[in-house]
């Protein structure tokens, strides 16, 4: 979050008056970069497909985050503006942590209590579904704001007459940043369907609260995805609905990955739990 919050006071620094900036925040980038260099080493030495990560959308991701820094530190290539605006991209590393929670849970499917609800006897998750990782990206768009703006507070009004009262304003950004950024967590992490077995699972978490519907596959009437317009296809984001037999009752989960694939893993279990039931009059 800092690395890339910081990001506007490479600009600043660039400014005659504030050239002390450049100096500090240089600091910065060496110790944050070693950290991610460090990172992207031990994750090649540690992965049994080497060349197989650094070419995987994680192993570019992480790569991007280093090469702007070294690529101005060696003056290769462009202008040094150019690499500071390429550091951006670092936000990208956020998105490779769709899924992680698929895998985490799918590997303790196992008698362990997921968000509000437990799983029944023989319920086995089959599919968790997350909100599209561009979700997660756009709600970052307000915690970086308020970080990078306590951060200007801070520095630009250090030693000034009134910076008990601008430094108070610094703790109002960097709260609110917090919060924000708790909030994108929730929407993306926690916002999820668990779709197993015997049931959909819709969970939604607020910043205070949660709600969770279980529906059996035989309450279920419909499911509808829906992923009109041009942006939405383009980017595979969608709503589902879920239409119940009680009257009026359609339960809707926004800003999904590729909806047409959750639901037809929702009807397929649908038409397999049907028969099963089928059988079992018979």
């Amino acid at each position: 979050m800092f690395s890339i919050a910081v990001i506007p006071l490479h600009l600043f620094s660039k400014v005659p008056d504030h050239k002390w900036i450049e100096s500090s925040l240089f600091l910065f980038e060496q110790i944050s970069v070693s950290i991610f260099t460090i990172e992207y080493l031990l994750r090649i030495w540690s992965n049994k497909k080497r060349l197989g990560f650094i070419l995987s959308w994680e192993g570019v991701v992480d790569l991007v985050a280093i090469l702007p820094f070294y690529f101005e530190k060696f003056g290769i290539g462009s202008s040094p503006e150019i690499f500071v605006l390429l550091r951006l991209l670092r936000i990208l590393k956020f998105s490779v942590m769709y899924g992680k929670e698929q895998s985490e849970i799918l590997s303790h499917n196992a008698a362990i209590k997921h968000g509000a609800f437990y799983l029944l006897k023989q319920e086995k998750i089959e599919q968790i579904v997350q909100k599209h990782p561009i979700i997660f990206l756009l709600g970052l768009l307000f915690p970086l704001f308020f970080t990078s703006t306590g951060l200007i507070i801070v520095l630009f009004t250090y030693g000034t007459p009134h910076e008990t009262i601008w430094f108070a304003f610094s703790i109002v950004c960097f709260s609110l940043s917090i919060i924000f950024f708790y909030k994108a967590w929730l929407d993306y992490q926690y916002d999820v369907i668990y779709i197993t077995n015997f049931r959909v699972i819709l969970q939604q978490h607020e910043l205070f609260g949660s709600e969770t519907n279980g529906l059996t596959y035989d309450s279920i009437t419909n499911v509808v995805p829906n992923n009109r317009g041009f942006f939405r296809w383009a980017l595979g984001l969608g709503h589902i609905e879920i239409e119940t037999a009680n009257r009026d009752a359609t339960l809707v989960f926004q800003n999904v990955q590729h909806p047409h694939k959750v639901v037809s893993k929702i009807s397929e279990n649908r038409i397999m739990h049907e028969q099963a039931s089928e059988r079992e009059m018979n």
